[in-house]
């Protein structure tokens, strides 16, 4: 069965007129008249197969029906939108919204700024962080990584996949003979973060037993980090994470690493993965922080 194609004049009519709920203003944008809006409207309306706005003596409201096509055809436009300006502008420039977990932020993406800045100099750089491991906002943020999963109904790359190992400071670290092979974690300190990575995921895979322990229990990274920093103990610590403090000493780590299940992701809304803005971060996070091939 072939489909009659809709009249995108009507649909660009609509948005319109869903834009500011009024057909009389609609007609003033349009230079034509409130009664040829309101006759294109019941056109499309008649074309989609049902109501697209409630009318009323004073107003107008959109339905249900009308919402749901509201926000997919402003979705779409906006991206016809965004590859007319990136047809024009094929350097990108303006702003690139990132959204992020405080830890990433803080201990991988802002590191690694400089580099990004230098390689794209018109382009200017916001970070958003959030708590939340999987938030992604259209409205505020172009691009995000996130923890954990792929997101439903977005676009989702797979840049990494999680690696965790047990880190501490030197000074602990040689206390507790554990820079010379030393097979068993018995009689450790070992600080948990409750909210993500923790010694029995690791000890598990490794055959560790965890045995009358004395355990220290936080609810972030940074806690985390700072406690196996000052000595308190030992952590388990996403490998992204830490790489930079183990690598200029104040960490160390004096047993393997294991990989997860668990990945981070770079997501987006579905069609902004083509933009060059998304394209260039994505091949420079890849290549530059993860040393892989985008």
């Amino acid at each position: 069965m072939i489909r009659t194609p809709i009249n995108h004049s009507n649909v660009y009519l609509f948005l319109s007129a869903a834009r500011t709920l009024s057909f009389t203003k609609t007609g003033e944008i349009f230079g034509i008249t409130q009664g040829a809006v309101s006759h294109r409207i019941k056109s499309l309306e008649e074309e989609v197969g049902c109501k697209l706005f409630v009318r009323r003596p004073r107003n107008i409201a959109l339905t249900p029906e009308g919402s749901l096509l509201f926000s997919s055809v402003s979705q779409s436009f906006e991206l016809v939108d965004n590859v007319i300006s990136d047809l024009k502008n094929p350097n990108p420039t303006g702003e690139l919204r990132i959204g992020a977990s405080p830890s990433f932020a803080s201990q991988v993406l802002i590191p690694n700024l400089p580099k990004f800045l230098s390689k794209y100099p018109d382009l200017d750089v916001r970070i958003i962080t959030s708590r939340e491991s999987k938030r992604f906002d259209d409205e505020s943020m172009d691009l995000a990584i996130v923890y954990d999963e792929a997101i439903a109904n977005l676009h989702s790359e797979a840049i990494v996949r999680e690696s965790i190992i047990p880190v501490c400071s030197h000074e602990y670290a040689h206390k507790n003979n554990l820079l010379n092979g030393r097979s068993t974690i018995e009689g450790l300190t070992l600080i948990d973060n409750v909210t993500s990575t923790n010694w029995k995921q690791w000890s598990s895979q490794e055959c560790y037993e965890i045995k009358d322990n004395r355990t220290i229990k936080v609810d972030d990274f940074h806690s985390s980090t700072s406690a196996a920093i000052s000595g308190v103990g030992i952590a388990i610590a996403r490998w992204i994470l830490v790489k930079d403090l183990l690598k200029s000493g104040a960490l160390v780590s004096p047993f393997n690493a294991i990989l997860t299940d668990k990945h981070y992701w770079l997501v987006t809304v579905k069609g902004m993965e083509h933009r060059p803005k998304y394209r260039l971060f994505s091949n420079w996070i890849c290549e530059e922080i993860f040393g892989k091939k985008p």
